[in-house]
């Protein structure tokens, strides 16, 4: 069943079989699995002051912008991510067209932060900026969502997002289509058969 809302999902198409009965056939249609965005809690004080900064101005969370607004952080970011501090650059210039309008710099942000989500945690993240990835990845998505822009994630990143929303509706009334949906995608992922 589709949402009213779509901004707060990320949608991900799934190949289903039907079998015709009468005409003897199978086909193949495509249904779209609607995966609940969940946000993320800041873990501490920390976490939240740096967290409240960026929502407060609408913006992901910048690692560069970190250090600019809060410079008591600037030894420990720099220790747990000078090794890609490229890509923080870059994808930080790629926020700010982002944020500018630049369609292709949002699809490209959300790019960078499917790739730069694998490294985390860091201690930086862990201990004082919290989980900023995940939030990022929300925010993008729903800022793609309401330009009704066409993406698809990875599969390692859509299984994230599926664990991420199953963990928060653990005590919730069991959705049977969706996890009907997460069982077809994941044999499909499994057959190479993802679209």
């Amino acid at each position: 069943m589709e949402p009213k809302d779509k901004i707060n999902y990320y949608v991900e198409p799934v190949e289903v079989e039907i079998y015709l009965k009468k005409a003897g056939i199978v086909r193949t249609i495509i249904k779209d699995m609607f995966i609940d965005l969940i946000d993320v809690e800041p873990a501490n004080d920390y976490s939240r002051e740096i967290f409240n900064y960026f929502i407060e101005k609408g913006e992901p969370i910048d690692l560069v912008e970190i250090m600019n607004a809060f410079p008591q952080y600037m030894r420990v970011i720099f220790e747990s991510y000078y090794h890609r501090m490229p890509l923080y650059e870059k994808v930080s210039m790629q926020y700010k067209e982002a944020i500018a309008g630049s369609t292709d710099s949002l699809r490209l942000s959300i790019y960078f932060t499917e790739l730069l989500i694998k490294y985390e945690p860091t201690i930086a993240s862990a201990n004082y900026i919290g989980d900023f990835q995940t939030h990022n990845l929300n925010y993008l998505i729903r800022k793609l969502n309401i330009l009704n822009q066409k993406f698809l994630l990875e599969d390692s990143t859509v299984k994230y997002l599926i664990i991420r929303r199953n963990k928060a509706f653990v005590d919730k009334p069991r959705d049977r289509e969706f996890d009907k949906l997460v069982e077809l995608w994941e044999y499909n992922v499994k057959k190479g058969k993802t679209i």
